[in-house]
This record gives C-alpha cells, structure tokens and sequence, in this order.
C-alpha cells in the first residue's frame, strides 16, 4: 500500500496523458513526460522507457477493430525511416542524460513548446495528398523524437492534419505509427539492458490505470469541440514547456 502511495501522482499523470490520447490520437507521450519531470516523479531515462510501454498498452487498446480505418501506405512509409531515427533519438537522449541534463530539460521543453503551437496553429487541409516523400521526412522527425523522449507526436500531428483525410483514419494511423515507434524503442533499450526492474514495476503498477482511461475515453469522450481540446491542451503543454525551460537553465550555467 505504501508503495501504491509513493507512485500515486505517477498513476494521475499516466491517466490524464492515456485520456488524451485516446481522445485525440497523440499527446500521451508530452503530457507524461511534462508531469513526471516537473513533478520529479521520474528521470527522463526512466520515463521514456516507461512511456513506450504504456503506449503500446494504450495504442493496442484504442485500435481494436480499427483495421478498417488505417491507411496502410501512410502508416509504412512513416514507420519505415523509424528503424533509423528512433535509434539516433536514443543514442542522442543517452549523450544528453550524463552531465546534460539541463540542456536536455530545456531541449525537451522546447520541443514542448513547439508542440503546443502546433496545437493551436491547425492547418488546413490540402486538396491534394502530400507525396510519399513528405511522409517519411515527417516520419523520420517522429522517430526521432520518439526516441529521445517517446513523443513522437507533434510532427506527424502536423502533416496528418494537413492532409485531405477523414479524422478518424487520421487518429488511426497516429496511433499506429506511434505504436511501431514504441516498439522499436523498447527493442533498443532492452538490448542496451536498460530495462530494469523498477521500469518493469512501474508499468506493472500503471497498465490497468491505462486500459481503464483507454476505456474511458473510447467511452465516454469529453462534450467538448475540437478546437476546445487543443485550446486546453495548447495551455497545459505551454506552461509545462516554459516551467521546463526555466527549471533546465540554472543547470547549464546561463544565469550565473
């Protein structure tokens, strides 16, 4: 039961970021990572590796019986370059988490920030679908990312929403793609050995509090608009980006 305590605000954290992505098809993997760090629940090490767990929990969950709505070229063309670049994001955050620590806090608050912008900045959709090139560009800056703080959101977020298609093959195919990234990158850390028991207990702990908000949100979604989502979201990530950044500066020296 002590234990349960100690990991309780972890757990609210994994039930408010497993709601809002089943709701919206992203956005697991930032507000995880924002909360665990600003509340120092978990290192960035540890709650990368956390995240891709839940989130192939969670993606497996929200995609049952979706097959229908996948668009399967956009979903391999995005993955594919991830067998290069979810590695680089890796080896990257395994560089920065030494004696980094705060240019990786202000680097992750960054990339916070932009995602919140991209939130709010939604693009119109073009009359045309984008070439295949443009999906494993933007597939391989997911990748990346999800690699270095398993958020592989924010650029896929933004060219999906870009294109000519109906939201739920849009949320469907993020979903996806963020499940093979989270894969990919749990394949890499358990070769490096990085997946250690406390990672294990924790997921232990969070998997049913996973499934129960997957659940939840399929649901029972929030009577909210789209665009009221994003405006809620746009204001939790943007402060939590800004608190990362200024937590992170002191510790590179930038203001003594």
């Amino acid at each position: 039961m002590g234990l349960l305590v100690d990991y309780l605000p972890l757990l609210l954290v994994v039930a408010l970021a497993t709601y809002a992505q089943t709701i919206t098809g992203f956005a697991f993997g930032l507000i995880f990572m924002a909360g665990g760090v600003l509340l120092d629940i978990v290192p960035v090490t540890l709650g990368a590796i956390l995240i891709s767990i839940l989130s192939l929990f969670n993606c497996a969950v929200a995609l049952y019986g979706k097959r229908a709505t996948l668009d399967r070229r956009i979903v391999l063309i995005s993955a594919a370059i991830g067998l290069i670049t979810v590695f680089l994001g890796v080896w990257a955050l395994n560089v920065l988490s030494g004696d980094y620590v705060g240019w990786l806090q202000v680097i992750l608050g960054g990339a916070i920030i932009v995602s919140s912008l991209m939130l709010v900045c939604h693009p119109k959709p073009r009359r045309h679908r984008s070439p295949d090139w443009s999906f494993a560009l933007f597939g391989g800056l997911s990748g990346f990312m999800g690699g270095m703080f398993s958020t592989s959101g924010p650029p896929m977020v933004f060219h999906l929403y870009r294109q000519p298609l109906v939201p739920a093959v849009i949320r469907d195919c993020l979903l996806m793609i963020f499940a093979i990234n989270s894969l990919q990158r749990l394949a890499i850390v358990t070769f490096q050995g990085d997946l250690d028991n406390e990672v294990l207990l924790l997921a232990v702990a969070s998997i049913p509090v996973v499934l129960l908000f997957t659940w939840l949100g399929r649901r029972y979604p929030p009577p909210l608009s789209a665009a009221s989502l994003r405006r809620v979201a746009f204001i939790l990530l943007m402060g939590s980006g800004v608190s990362l950044c200024l937590s992170g500066i002191p510790e590179i020296g930038l203001l003594k």
